[in-house]
């Protein structure tokens, strides 16, 4: 673009006047081929005619709630929340068969935002409106049918407005492990600089398209697979989520046939491909278009990537093309990754050393050994430093910290908690009172300009003295037995009388006899125990689906540790 732009506005109506027919969007409603088109004047027009429909029902800066279903009517809403300045609040849709036992997390999230309209689909509007409960609930919020037939009309109604850059954007709630929603407000300004950073880092350009699954409800989705696109002006291909999890096959299918080259996900993708793509259907595949692999929203396993590479070669896929990246919503997105086409950044560290005094030293043995894989570069914008959460101070080399993060994409708080706000993204060094930062909560490093991330802090198990990332006590007992799902661990510590406790639950694949239940508890113990000095206290062998993770793949610690401790967890039991 020739002119900077100050708002994701400005760069859609630039395209769709000076680019009208290219393709923005594709989405494909079976996961395979059948196709919905979105060039860049259809989407203007559609987003117009939604802009024109909130003008009509809201003010400026009040709060809409997206209630549609992943596709082209949730993207149009989107923007067409952009166009009427109004804040957009993406949320994982209701289903019209299951309003009531979905309704407890809208609530929560209605309760925060106070939204004025909520755009849905006339199905779903239809089903609120036959519920005593869900009509009573939605008392308060005009219920806006998106799916208008005359398109055209509404959007010559539209009005065109100036937008502040420092305007929010949308409200991203975050979906970690507690039952109290935070709203992460991101503006304008936030969004086209974090844009800005990803085009750089990972090397987007108008020749590039992208291939997404993930839900455009979470922050890798909407702003990495819809609204990276769109601002560096390349096609988006885009597939259910649900149709990703039942077939991956469709995912690189579609890299395939479109010549995708930017995409990715989580770790756990990468693995759910590595056990269900069969070598018969690996031939039918061509990788070699795939320059960007990013992964990212959760530990990267060295061992994941290694595997996913060489299973895939035969198909054209080279290991360089994976981006290890990190981020998080109250960034925006992204804090480190790329540069792309590089080989990985792996370091071999001391678990010893780790779980004693977070010093980062060579490993005594192979069995003291925990390789761990760089997040990428640092963006020059930004400062990202490792803290000493007890003194408030830089940690010295070789020693882990706290990520703390400073920059223009950092978004400016919480809605409506100023208390979070304060804690999270007030921090301040105890001899610098000037710049404030955001704590992520990760622990990690920096070395020669790449970030390494080692764990949650959070999720820090501290058992006789010594301090334990859940990840890697999940990583040790996931490789401990073939039954195990991959990813499939979750490991969280409670409090006894005599101290901390280690809990594992451990996720098993549907086909496996139950009977192996001993064998495979006594599997995890012995792998924890020779790895991390560890004893478990209890393990629950469950089926597949039954750890609470958040839409990116993340595993809800606290979650799980509440359902335990309430024996609410249903494992599973030979019959």
């Amino acid at each position: 673009m020739i002119q900077l732009p100050t708002s994701l506005v400005d760069i859609l109506r630039w395209r769709a006047k000076h680019q009208p027919d290219r393709l923005a969007y594709r989405y494909l409603q079976n996961g395979e081929r059948e196709e919905i088109i979105l060039n860049y004047v259809e989407l203007d027009k559609r987003a117009r005619a939604i802009g024109a429909l909130l003008q009509a029902n809201t003010r400026p800066k009040e709060r809409a709630l997206l209630l549609l279903p992943p596709g082209p009517d949730f993207i149009a809403a989107f923007w067409g929340c952009l166009y009427a300045r109004v804040i957009a609040i993406p949320a994982y849709p209701l289903h019209p068969a299951r309003l009531e036992k979905m309704l407890p997390n809208i609530l929560r999230i209605i309760s925060d935002a106070t939204p004025a309209v909520a755009l849905l689909t006339t199905s779903l509007f239809d089903a609120v409106q036959t519920s005593d409960i869900c009509r009573d609930k939605f008392a308060d919020i005009k219920l806006l049918p998106t799916d208008h037939p005359d398109k055209t009309s509404l959007a010559e109604k539209w009005q065109e407005q100036l937008i502040d850059p420092n305007e929010l954007a949308f409200l991203q709630y975050t979906s970690g492990s507690t039952f109290s929603p935070k709203g992460v407000m991101v503006n304008h300004r936030n969004l086209i600089h974090n844009l800005g950073q990803i085009e750089k880092h990972f090397g987007q350009s108008s020749e590039s398209h992208a291939v997404i699954w993930l839900p455009p409800y979470h922050d890798m989705g909407l702003v990495g697979g819809i609204l990276q696109p769109l601002y560096s002006g390349y096609p988006s291909t885009l597939i259910p989520y649900t149709l990703f999890l039942q077939q991956p096959f469709r995912w690189l299918d579609a890299i395939s046939h479109f010549r995708g080259t930017t995409s990715g996900g989580p770790n756990f993708a990468y693995e759910l491909c590595l056990r269900k793509i069969k070598p018969e259907q690996r031939e039918q595949l061509d990788l070699s278009s795939w320059e960007v692999a990013f992964n990212g929203a959760e530990p990267i396993h060295q061992n994941t990537i290694q595997r996913f590479a060489e299973y895939f070669s035969p198909s054209g896929f080279h290991q360089n093309s994976f981006l290890p990246c990190y981020g998080l919503a109250e960034a925006t997105l992204m804090v480190s990754g790329g540069p792309k086409k590089r080989s990985l950044q792996v370091r071999k560290l001391s678990r010893t050393a780790l779980e004693r005094d977070h010093s980062i030293s060579s490993p005594a043995s192979m069995e003291d050994e925990w390789k761990i894989v760089g997040c990428g570069q640092v963006p020059l914008e930004q400062q990202v430093i490792v803290v000493n959460t007890e003194t408030l101070s830089p940690c010295p080399r070789g020693q882990v910290g706290e990520i703390w993060v400073s920059g223009p994409n950092i978004a400016p708080g919480y809605w409506n908690n100023p208390a979070a706000t304060n804690e999270s993204f007030g921090a301040k060094l105890s001899l610098n009172s000037d710049r404030t930062y955001l704590r992520t909560g990760d622990a990690g490093f920096l070395d020669d300009g790449e970030l390494f991330i080692t764990g949650r802090l959070k999720n820090l198990i501290i058992i006789s003295g010594k301090n334990h990332y859940a990840n890697d006590i999940e990583q040790t007992a996931s490789n401990s037995h073939p039954a195990i799902m991959p990813s499939g661990l979750a490991a969280f510590s409670v409090q006894e009388d005599d101290g901390e406790k280690l809990i594992i639950i451990a996720e098993i694949h549907r086909d496996q006899d139950l009977c192996k239940k001993e064998e495979i508890t006594k599997a995890i113990k012995t792998a924890v125990s020779t790895c991390h000095d560890l004893q478990v206290h209890d393990i629950k062998i469950t089926c597949a689906g039954s750890i609470p993770r958040t839409t990116s793949g993340k595993i809800r610690h606290f979650i799980c540790r509440k359902q335990y401790l309430a024996d609410a967890l249903n494992p599973l039991n030979p019959t």
